[in-house]
């Protein structure tokens, strides 16, 4: 989801199975801006465990990539795009979690340390536990290299971007395809063989339903911008089709 819209993300929240991946990324803002913390992450967290947040690419600001203030602000799940080794996975580990697995540096005033309530040794060991990192595999640099990512520790997992690895891949006009089933199936083996969550974001079709039966652990198979390109067409289109009748 995209932020700033509260309501969105706690309307998909309310069943308990559903949880929501926020994407303040594409505004090319969120988590650079200081000034609030993302109104979506606290309105998912109110009614799922687990509230997420899409952080920008590991190539770019390290810091900022882990999510750091997306996780002062109470985000469980955190993906950071664009991994492509296990050098830069361990950057998100070491940004993202506390002593002993990270560097994390501590601000006991954050929802992410329970407001300093609880001894921080207590608190940063619950932070630690309940944070989970997930690399995002989107080349086939990365693809190659997901056994070593996969091998750091304090990395929850991955999660397969199909569209950017569909290009990576010289197979960009059938994501459905057979090329793109084997290499992510394979990915998604490797990951969760290792005991790693493996994931991925794709809509419904024959590449979700190859993951699932591949051990697919996470979903993510639609979004509040393109549910609504599908909707607001078929809206529109049936009132315009009943005002020209008269």
């Amino acid at each position: 989801m995209q932020p700033p819209d509260e309501a969105p993300a706690e309307s998909r929240c309310r069943d308990e199975r559903r949880g929501a991946i926020l994407r303040p990324d594409e505004r090319d803002a969120g988590l650079g801006d200081e000034r609030a913390p993302p109104p979506n992450v606290e309105a998912v967290g109110r009614l799922n465990p687990q509230p997420g947040c899409r952080a920008q690419e590991a190539q770019q600001r390290p810091a900022v990539a882990a999510g750091k203030r997306a996780l002062e602000v109470g985000a469980r799940i955190v993906v950071v795009p664009m991994v492509n080794t296990a050098e830069q996975a361990r950057a998100i580990v070491e940004y993202g979690k506390f002593p002993p697995l990270g560097l994390r540096g501590f601000n006991v005033r954050s929802r992410g340390v329970e407001y300093g309530l609880s001894d921080r040794k207590t608190a940063f060991a619950n932070a630690n536990a309940r944070t989970h990192l997930f690399a995002q595999i989107e080349s086939m640099e990365a693809v190659a290299n997901v056994e070593a990512i996969c091998r750091v520790e304090g990395l929850s997992g991955i999660l397969i971007g199909p569209g950017d690895l569909s290009v990576s891949a010289g197979c960009s006009d059938d994501l459905n395809g057979p090329q793109m089933i084997e290499i992510v199936t394979q990915t998604l083996r490797c990951a969760r063989s290792l005991e790693k969550h493996a994931g991925i974001l794709i809509s419904p079709g024959p590449l979700l339903d190859a993951a699932l039966a591949a051990g697919c652990d996470l979903v993510f198979c639609g979004g509040d911008v393109t549910e609504l390109s599908a909707a607001w067409p078929r809206l529109l289109g049936s009132v315009g089709a009943k005002s020209a009748s008269r």
